[in-house]
């Protein structure tokens, strides 16, 4: 008889905005999911047209939602940013729920960008699983050979190219988009069928209005409508972005 797979969002997702002031780093805070993206740049006058997006004097500090599946595996989904790993806030949401790193039988990854995969580095030896081509989008972000050392921390790297069963009652499937080979999970709870979207959806507005960040470009904007057809054409009961709470849609 299958085990029924658990779906627990261990932490939530933020973000803070900072830039650089009379030589003084100033931090920017919104409550809205909303307000903390899109918005807050549009407030600061900064838009794509300005220069490249690292060098517009914005910063930005978010922590995505880090799931935890529980079911024949345990598995962890967007384990997160470097602070949260390296301050122990991983752990600490781990230890609550009476486990450690070593009970993680897989690390999943939705993408690469650092928010949601840089705290891989805290679990060394665990398995690997995440979508092709995302080791190329890494590193064309943080350079080949910090891909390369992280890779040689970790356990059997699988990169997915088709829609496979991570475990039963647990589905993995590509949705490019905000990355080329960005991935999100299907999930078959008891409570009824839960779409982690990760960045497929950062935000509920994304994903119910389709109203995307400024930051995309036509290509990309062409994927995530495609991706997010098929990801709806599942009618899932419940969705998880990636920078906003759960909902139901």
């Amino acid at each position: 008889m299958m085990i029924a797979p658990t779906v627990e969002i261990i932490i939530q997702p933020v973000c803070l905005r900072f830039r650089l002031h009379e030589d003084e780093l100033v931090y920017l805070f919104a409550a809205g999911a909303e307000q903390q993206l899109d918005r807050m740049e549009q407030m600061l006058g900064v838009a794509p047209g300005d220069q490249p997006i690292f060098k517009t004097n914005v910063g930005f500090l978010p922590v995505a939602s880090t799931v935890l599946l529980r079911g024949e595996k345990t598995l962890l989904v967007d384990p997160g940013n470097h602070h949260v790993g390296a301050y122990a806030i991983l752990w600490h949401a781990l230890r609550k729920r009476g486990l450690d790193y070593s009970d993680i039988d897989a690390i999943v990854t939705t993408h690469t960008h650092s928010d949601h995969a840089a705290a891989i580095t805290q679990l060394p030896g665990v398995p690997w699983i995440l979508g092709a081509g995302e080791l190329e989008e890494m590193a064309s972000i943080e350079g080949a050979p910090i891909v390369e050392a992280k890779k040689s921390m970790m356990g059997a790297i699988t990169e997915l190219e088709s829609e496979t069963e991570l475990m039963p009652g647990v589905t993995a499937f590509a949705t490019p988009g905000h990355t080329a080979g960005h991935i999100s999970l299907l999930v078959e709870t008891e409570e009824g069928r839960v779409l982690i979207a990760g960045d497929l959806a950062m935000l509920r507005s994304e994903y119910t209005d389709r109203t995307f960040s400024q930051w995309y470009s036509d290509t990309q904007l062409d994927a995530l409508h495609k991706s997010l057809d098929r990801a709806q054409a599942f009618s899932p009961d419940l969705v998880i972005p990636g920078h906003d709470r759960i909902f139901r849609p």
